[in-house]
């Protein structure tokens, strides 16, 4: 993206380049005015020298004429294209932050979710060990239960086993 301080120093150039031209006009002007002075000091290569740099003068004085409302025909459309492009950066620049900030939210969200979720497993887990001690000590009571009542049917198949065996055998 071209920033102001590019399109400043774009601008700065042409304007050089226009007061230039003045400048190539100027210089035109005391060329001829020192021909005419000293016309007749000056060698004949010299003056074809001097001929030849008013030539190259006044090409560039005629080109920089032809192209001066082209350029600034240009940096005024150079101008406009930069201040649209500023505006689409800013406008983009606004979305990605409207953006980053609907992704922080959608973050905050889930990790609120995570930590409802880490609760709701933590207590699961309790529950679950929980469950699991109980288990084990009803277990450890019906082991327990159990041999009590094979001991007490035990007792009882013996006890009867005795009373049958003293029914059984008559007083001598």
């Amino acid at each position: 993206m071209l920033k102001s301080s590019n399109l400043d120093s774009v601008i700065g150039e042409l304007d050089g380049d226009r007061t230039g031209t003045g400048a190539v006009a100027a210089p035109e002007k005391s060329v001829k005015n020192n021909k005419n002075n000293n016309n007749t000091s000056l060698s004949q290569g010299k003056v074809d020298e001097i001929d030849c740099s008013m030539s190259a003068l006044q090409l560039s004085f005629g080109v920089l004429e032809i192209a001066e409302s082209p350029l600034v025909r240009v940096r005024n459309q150079l101008k406009e294209l930069i201040g649209k492009q500023n505006k689409f950066y800013i406008d983009v620049s606004k979305e990605k932050y409207k953006l980053d900030c609907s992704e922080v939210s959608k973050l905050y969200d889930m990790m609120s979710n995570v930590k409802l979720y880490k609760d709701k497993l933590i207590k699961i887990k309790k529950d679950m060990q929980s469950i699991y001690q109980r288990s084990k000590v009803i277990k450890k009571r019906a082991a327990h239960i159990a041999a009590c009542k094979q001991r007490e049917h035990q007792r009882k198949v013996e006890k009867q086993q005795h009373e049958e065996s003293l029914i059984g055998n008559p007083l001598p």
